[in-house]
């Protein structure tokens, strides 16, 4: 490569990665730029049998772990120890797999607000293609697509040919039938105009790593065919600082919108008919889900604080040298936060929209939502009376983790194939 590091080194370096060590790299303190010097060189430290370690479970010394795991230390030369400490790849792994996590809970999501919009009755009409086609932004188009095709049979649904009944009847005066309003609040109808940006946004920071993980991110580069070493800056993590912020942003945005639908849910007054705190037994003597709710709203504040951007907060160090660096892995970490708040917020909003299937009728679900209901309610019982809401809340949130809820999706569903 680029790097000028020794084939031999390079092997032992590989054979590190892949021997079960884990190098005991402290999670604060990086610039990044140039690039994660201090994170890299705990790595390196411990290639060459220094430092601490993780290996089959006990923390021992670099050496004592490179011993251990028939491994001998690495012996530099020129560059090797620069080549090694000198780019962005502690942030750039960090945000991989923030940003691979965040795609699997945004796809997520897509089910939970179409099981959303469906138990708050909420009108399929705004999810028509054609309203999408006349503003196309690609993630707008692929939130609507996937909601659209989430409810395509729902019988809970407000359909097209009822809100033309009800309007009919209102130019005849006659406004019979009208429970509802002829247009839903922004938190269910304009769902791909707030998702669509998250869409986005996720994508465009997922192909700025693909970059990021497949580039060379040293100083200087050493071009053999050329000769030449090229003093350069590519160890700057403003890429990944931007992607990560953004990221934030977006998930936030997402915890915005449960935030609003999950207090639908559980307001008599905004929720279409559902019970107060979606309590039916003994509404005013038990609490329903209420308490779960307080977890929710606290966890959207804490992350709506923690969206203040790290990419902007530049400061000057080594003699006002490095004047301007992109403090990278701090970003990536706060996304990571972010993240992991986001679950817990997202899985009360779909416990609550299972707690309405019951009052709504399941045999009115659309056939995605009906089995998304079944999957939950595997380790989540109705909730008839008052309990410990966190143990449930951490399962829903465990399962989100992973990509069970997309298997309601049926195979020849290609909504969420991006």
């Amino acid at each position: 490569g680029v790097s000028a590091i020794t084939w031999e080194n390079y092997r032992k370096y590989v054979e590190l990665y892949n021997s079960g060590i884990v190098p005991c790299i402290p999670e604060k303190g990086s610039l990044g730029a140039s690039g994660d010097l201090g994170p890299l060189a705990y790595i390196a430290l411990v290639g060459t049998g220094h430092w601490w370690a993780m290996y089959q479970g006990q923390k021992m010394s670099g050496a004592e772990a490179l011993k251990s795991a028939g491994l001998t230390p690495m012996r530099l030369d020129y560059k090797e120890g620069l080549a090694m400490i000198n780019g962005t790849s502690v942030m750039t792994g960090v945000a991989a797999c923030v940003i691979s996590d965040a795609k699997q809970l945004l796809k997520n999501y897509l089910l939970i607000s179409s099981m959303s919009i469906e138990t708050l009755k909420g009108k399929i009409m705004p999810f028509h293609a054609a309203a999408h086609e006349n503003k196309p932004h690609p993630g707008q188009a692929k939130a609507a697509a996937a909601i659209f095709s989430t409810l395509s049979d729902s019988k809970m649904v407000v359909q097209d040919e009822e809100v033309e009944s009800w309007l009919r009847n209102l130019s005849n005066g006659e406004p019979q039938g009208m429970d509802q309003q002829i247009e839903d609040a922004y938190s269910i109808r304009a769902t791909p105009q707030i998702l669509g940006p998250v869409i986005d946004t996720i994508l465009s920071a997922e192909k700025t790593l693909e970059i990021e993980l497949n580039s060379t991110n040293d100083n200087p580069l050493v071009v053999v065919e050329r000769g030449d070493a090229f003093h350069n800056a590519n160890f700057h993590g403003q890429y990944v600082s931007n992607a990560m912020d953004q990221l934030s942003i977006v998930l936030t945005t997402m915890c915005n919108l449960a935030d609003r639908r999950t207090d639908r849910f559980l307001d008599p007054f905004h929720g279409n008919g559902l019970p107060p705190f979606l309590c039916k037994e003994n509404p005013g003597l038990r609490h329903g889900l209420m308490g779960g709710q307080y977890c929710a709203t606290s966890l959207t504040a804490e992350n709506r604080s923690l969206c203040t951007p790290v990419s902007i907060q530049t400061l000057t160090s080594t003699g006002d040298f490095q004047d301007h660096v992109s403090f990278g892995l701090v970003a990536a970490r706060r996304a990571r936060d972010i993240l992991t708040n986001s679950y817990y917020v997202l899985a009360f909003e779909l416990i609550c929209a299972c707690q309405s299937a019951d009052f709504r009728g399941l045999e009115n679900l659309s056939s995605p939502t009906a089995a998304m209901y079944k999957i939950v309610r595997e380790i989540v019982p109705y909730l008839d009376h008052d309990e410990t809401l966190t143990p449930y809340i951490e399962a829903v949130a465990d399962l989100l983790h992973s990509d069970k809820l997309l298997t309601a999706v049926p195979d020849d569903d290609s909504t969420f194939d991006w």
